[in-house]
């Protein structure tokens, strides 16, 4: 099969031809500790673990979404975004390249 694909793929000139940069991209998609909570929020999808279902359950009436942003209650009412892994570091690192320098 795949040396049928491959000839089929030789053959055809829009095929055959290499995308540029602008053309060809990558979408990942990786789980981090939010998605339970937008999918229970934005879709009603509970996880299928009754044990992480209950939790998320307890735990779901200190969150809120404003147009698919994960929020938590603050204590003073105030809304603290809720960061993934790779934003929480980019944050971190633009803390500590500020004016305190590597301080």
């Amino acid at each position: 099969m795949k040396k049928q694909a491959t000839e089929i793929q030789s053959n055809c000139p829009t095929c055959s031809t290499i995308p540029s940069t602008e053309e060809s991209f990558t979408i990942s998609f990786a789980e981090d500790w939010k998605s339970p909570y937008l999918a229970f929020f934005i879709e009603g999808i509970l996880p299928t673990n009754s044990k992480h279902a209950y939790k998320l359950k307890k735990i779901v009436k200190r969150y809120f979404v404003d147009e698919s942003t994960l929020y938590r209650k603050g204590f003073n009412v105030e809304q603290l975004e809720c960061l993934g892994e790779s934003e929480a570091h980019q944050v971190m690192h633009e803390i500590h390249a500020g004016e305190c320098g590597e301080y």
